[in-house]
């Protein structure tokens, strides 16, 4: 039995290859695996999230057949020696999904179905036992014991919980952005003179100017973004430019700030009229985790400065790292994993700050395809194997 393959433009003929499956979806999206027992990569495939709870059985069996078929061996079955699904979701929902799904694509073929937590946590070490900290459109830690959960804190969904989450922290910055919009001076009017009587509503304050309840920074009065969801101080930074209806762009500072960089993704034409009112209908028009789009321009911003940013990005990381702590075992791993935590950047970063020793998780779907593997090739050689499998692609 052979098998004819391609891997980065290289054409190889493997006799007797041995393969495994992995699979992990999420909310957001699912991807498929499959590798030798080696830890060699063969084939991929992926497509939109397969959580049967947030999307319906229907959508999600849809997504994760795209993605689980062009991963799928060419000469069928019969080399497949082992499957590991990490599915998002209830555990009853996930077993019919996957029950639904690999019954028609994989006929015959045991296939292992795993939270993706658990998929989630081997993507960071190869250690049976730790703790995961996942931070993607929503939040959980989990305490990992042989490979199962044994206990959660928070992934209580948007509503209740997910603090530190993508959406969470995308909320925080329409919340910010919104008190930053309501300290704004009017537009000037034709007749008033830009730079007369600084603080004045109606007109731009001169750069630089501090004073009670606010600094105007570089042209346009900036005051306290208050607080609440980590939005600290700051607000909209240098000048205002909100397109049509907008005013001038006073700096290019503007550009950079968190209010800005939220207001140009929400309101693309221009603020125009009552800017807190059309933004506040922007955000209730789209789906709620939608905020969940918002975070990188949190990160970014932070980079450039922007208190509110800044703020925004501690508080979030202490919220992570509280907790990871609920369920914590000292002198364990702790793998931080989802699209905020394994992303370069400010969260990321003070996560690590606060949890000593955390490392980011690699690739979920080889870490499963490695769960296939570990029982195949023993604890000692799937240990030596765990990088070749949840290196990222």
């Amino acid at each position: 039995m052979f098998s004819i393959w391609c891997r980065q433009g290289v054409w190889a003929i493997i006799f007797d290859m041995h393969l495994v499956l992995g699979v992990d979806a999420g909310g957001t999206s699912s991807r498929a695996a499959l590798f030798t027992l080696d830890g060699t990569l063969v084939r991929r495939g992926d497509a939109g999230g397969a959580n049967p709870g947030a999307l319906g059985m229907d959508t999600a069996a849809a997504n994760l057949t795209t993605a689980v078929r062009p991963a799928l061996p060419e000469s069928g079955s019969a080399q497949l020696m082992g499957v590991v699904a990490g599915l998002a979701g209830n555990p009853d929902r996930c077993a019919a999904l996957a029950g639904r799904v690999f019954d028609d694509l994989l006929p015959g073929v045991p296939v292992r179905v795993a939270g993706d937590i658990v998929t989630a946590f081997a993507a960071g070490t190869a250690s049976p036992s730790g703790t995961v900290v996942i931070s993607g459109t929503g939040a959980i830690a989990a305490k990992i014991t042989d490979h199962v959960p044994i206990a959660t804190a928070d992934g209580y969904g948007w509503l209740l919980g997910d603090e530190g989450s993508a959406f969470w922290i995308g909320r925080a910055a329409v919340r910010a952005t919104i008190r930053a919009l309501t300290t704004l001076p009017s537009r000037p009017s034709p007749t008033t003179p830009v730079g007369a009587t600084p603080g004045s509503v109606g007109v731009v304050a001169a750069p630089g100017t501090v004073r009670a309840g606010g600094v105007s920074g570089g042209g346009v009065t900036v005051g306290d973004a208050g607080t609440g969801d980590g939005a600290g101080p700051g607000g909209l930074g240098a000048g205002w430019v909100g397109g049509a209806g907008g005013m001038p762009d006073a700096e290019a500072g503007w550009k950079r700030s968190l209010a800005g960089s939220v207001v140009r993704h929400l309101l693309p034409d221009g603020i125009g009229g009552d800017p807190v009112a059309r933004l506040a209908a922007a955000v209730h028009a789209r789906p709620p985790l939608a905020l969940a789009e918002l975070a990188p321009l949190v990160s970014r911003a932070a980079r450039d400065g922007d208190p509110a940013a800044v703020s925004i990005v501690a508080e979030a990381a202490s919220r992570l790292a509280r907790t990871a702590s609920r369920v914590h075992q000292p002198g364990l791993p702790i793998v931080l994993a989802g699209g905020v935590l394994t992303a370069e950047g400010p969260v990321r970063e003070s996560v690590q700050g606060l949890l000593e020793g955390a490392v980011t998780a690699g690739d979920p779907a080889g870490a499963a395809a490695w769960l296939a593997a570990r029982p195949l090739v023993g604890p000692r050689e799937s240990a030596a194997l765990h990088l070749r499998f949840t290196r990222s692609p």
